[in-house]
């Protein structure tokens, strides 16, 4: 595993050095792909590109023939050694380059813009003012604005035992995704002691989103265990705060700050790329039903064995017998006892060929 790490490692600091050389417009007076590693460093010097541990760089890839070429296996101490030179290398030639780090350029072309994209830039600012503690819970307040905020149980206080909630009405308490015993007014006074356990997080929920999203549920849970457990009640409520005594010294780290801020940047572009892969049926061209229409009985379901004013039509359907065609329609007619004055209806409605 070391050995294909170290693979993929020197293919991805050549892909990065290409892309440099690229933005200085090399490529246009040279023949990049027919240079070497180690002559793209030396390109790279040349547009006056400091480039750090070439001398590490340059065994990396005298290690990397050897590996490939004569099946010599990498020892993985030596290979975590050409990983923490790659970092060092990449966080020093990119903003030379571009004027920005790889995190950044993440976060600024390819996350959505929102509350999570500016925790994050706040992650990346107090790492490199090396408050770790605070970069971590900043990382956390992004997970929790993305996912776990769909289990937080905090609207169903008011919630009797065995009224679940329907409709409208549990979409707008939210935190559909908790498990359905947890929402309710008993559960909550019962197990609720602090505010960080109004997020109740389905396991087996968030397995199967995480899956679906193509990410790697372990490096999810990761990220859920290495920084610390935040809650808020509404979008412009204050943060709550919760972590283990032992947490700070042990993980508010830089190492561990930079793990974290890493995956939570990969998890939130999977998860959006997720989302913008999503298509709609369009709706802005209007269903105009012909005059003949107007005046025709409406039924509460698609058979004119059951018979009941302006309406709107949302589909077409077939209806239980075969042979005829229903639009189903959504309206209103005139009630004067009404508070509104109409009652609303809903129905369906024959197609006349």
């Amino acid at each position: 595993m070391c050995s294909a790490g170290l693979l993929l490692l020197q293919d991805a600091l050549e892909i990065i050095f290409l892309t440099l050389l690229t933005e200085r417009d090399v490529d246009e007076q040279k023949r990049l792909e027919s240079k070497s590693f180690d002559e793209l460093i030396g390109e790279l010097r040349k547009s006056g590109v400091k480039v750090p541990k070439s001398g590490t760089l340059k065994a990396l890839n005298k290690q990397r023939v050897i590996t490939k070429h004569y099946a010599q296996l990498a020892e993985p101490v030596t290979v975590r050694n050409y990983a923490d030179a790659a970092e060092m290398v990449i966080e020093s030639v990119v903003p030379q380059v571009l004027g920005k780090t790889l995190h950044e350029i993440f976060l600024s072309d390819f996350l959505e813009d929102g509350e999570s994209k500016d925790f994050l830039n706040n992650a990346t600012m107090l790492i490199q003012g090396e408050k770790y503690l605070e970069a971590l819970i900043e990382i956390r307040k992004a997970i929790f604005v993305e996912i776990e905020n769909e289990y937080a149980i905090h609207r169903w206080e008011d919630m009797e035992q065995g009224k679940t909630g329907f409709g409208l009405l549990a979409f707008g308490k939210g935190g559909l995704k908790a498990p359905y015993w947890t929402r309710n007014k008993e559960w909550i006074e019962k197990h609720v002691k602090e505010p960080i356990d109004y997020v109740q997080v389905d396991h087996e929920r968030l397995r199967l989103d995480a899956m679906e999203w193509g990410l790697n549920t372990a490096e999810l849970e990761n990220l859920r265990r290495l920084t610390p457990d935040v809650f808020r009640s509404e979008k412009d409520a204050e943060w709550h705060i919760k972590y283990n005594i032992e947490f700070p010294p042990n993980e508010a780290t830089n190492e561990n700050a930079k793990y974290c801020l890493d995956r939570a940047i990969s998890i939130l572009l999977r998860k959006q790329e997720h989302a913008r892969a999503k298509r709609w049926p369009q709706r802005e061209v209007p269903f105009n039903p012909p005059p003949v229409y107007i005046g025709a009985a409406v039924y509460s379901k698609a058979s004119r064995e059951n018979e009941g004013y302006e309406y709107l039509v949302y589909r077409k359907v077939s209806g239980f017998d075969s042979s005829e065609q229903y639009y189903y329609i959504s309206g209103s007619r005139p009630n004067p006892e009404k508070v509104l004055g109409r009652d609303r209806v809903s129905g369906y409605l024959l197609v006349l060929e």
